[in-house]
């Protein structure tokens, strides 16, 4: 993931990207019971919302690297976090599947919503504001 992602060990969360398109991503994440982001045998509230960030900044190396640039993803950062409600928190050692769609875009600001499921029912879902 590090050829597509700014963030470096210990902060990359999610372990493959396995869907992008222009305006949608899919990835995937599982936390083990060492992982900070990991507490009381789950997996903690914020480490949800970076996962759905990070699918973002995937999506964008990737494209990135579609086009031709080297680099991966350019820095960007979140700006805000919209009506993101976690129905429950995840036990480690379980896979994640994180979906992104674009909303808006407006110049270097970008509005997606985002979802998080695992073993296909979802925990977790909102919409985040980038500068990407």
């Amino acid at each position: 993931m590090e050829t597509l992602l700014p963030h470096r060990a210990p902060m990359v969360f999610i372990d493959e990207l396995v869907d992008c398109t222009d305006t949608t991503a899919t990835a995937i994440a599982q936390f083990g019971a060492d992982h900070f982001a990991a507490a009381g045998g789950a997996v903690i509230d914020t480490a949800l919302v970076e996962c759905v960030a990070q699918t973002v900044a995937a999506a964008q190396g990737h494209r990135a690297k579609a086009r031709g640039q080297s680099g991966g993803a350019p820095v960007g950062m979140l700006i805000a976090i919209t009506n993101f409600q976690i129905r429950s928190r995840p036990a480690i050692n379980q896979k994640l599947r994180i979906e992104i769609r674009e909303l808006k875009r407006l110049g270097p600001m970008l509005m997606i919503s985002g979802s998080i499921s695992c073993e296909g029912q979802p925990i977790a879902s909102g919409e985040l504001t980038l500068y990407a």
